[in-house]
């Protein structure tokens, strides 16, 4: 029995210092210009507006509220989740191999997708998201595929035509209007069905 405590508290000891490693190693093996292109990338995408922060939200629930520990939990129990559902976990995945940081593990991603959402808020990495998002046909950003499809801002969008954005961000050349008409349109109501759904919820 008492051996059997000592190895108990090794175990939870290890564990502790696994989880401090996790929440604060990003910031050790970053250096700082690595730090300061995440930095300069979330200061320099403009804020989406809240009828698409709102609409995204809804869509995917919870995702302006849970990190990369309960996206892992959720990928655990359901694994056919999404990085859509975590949009700081999805800005790492897209930043990662544009910095000078050499060891290019699953893990060393996850340690800087800690470091990412101790130092910015879902709503910083998901502007991120869409504002550098290639939408194709010359379509950079979502202000560019906007006004491309429905010469509006991003402000000015009705439901629906947020829900053909979020088609064309799942998949820019299957769900494509011009390309393949009829899966970008189910696509486009399945988006938009889903926030209705979850409106009503």
């Amino acid at each position: 029995m008492k051996y059997s405590k000592k190895i108990l508290l090794f175990i939870i000891f290890v564990a502790f210092l696994f989880v401090l490693y996790v929440e604060l190693g990003g910031r050790y093996i970053l250096n700082t210009t690595d730090k300061r292109v995440i930095t300069w990338y979330i200061r320099s995408s403009n804020k989406l507006p809240e009828n698409f922060n709102s609409f995204y939200n809804t869509v995917y629930p919870k995702s302006f509220s849970q990190n990369s520990w309960s996206f892992l939990g959720n990928i655990i129990i359901h694994p056919n989740s999404q990085k859509k559902e975590c949009p700081c976990n999805q800005m790492t995945n897209t930043i990662f191999p544009r910095l000078e940081y050499q060891n290019k593990s699953s893990f060393d991603q996850f340690l800087i997708a800690r470091y990412i959402e101790h130092s910015y808020s879902p709503k910083d990495c998901l502007n991120f998201n869409f504002r550098n998002f290639d939408f194709l046909e010359n379509r950079k950003g979502i202000e560019n595929v906007s006004k491309s499809l429905f010469n509006k801002e991003v402000k000015d969008l009705q439901p629906m035509e947020i829900a053909e954005i979020l088609a064309l961000y799942e998949n820019p050349v299957k769900n494509n209007r011009y390309r393949n008409p009829e899966r970008a349109k189910d696509r486009t109501e399945h988006f938009y069905n889903l926030y209705s759904k979850n409106l009503k919820k």
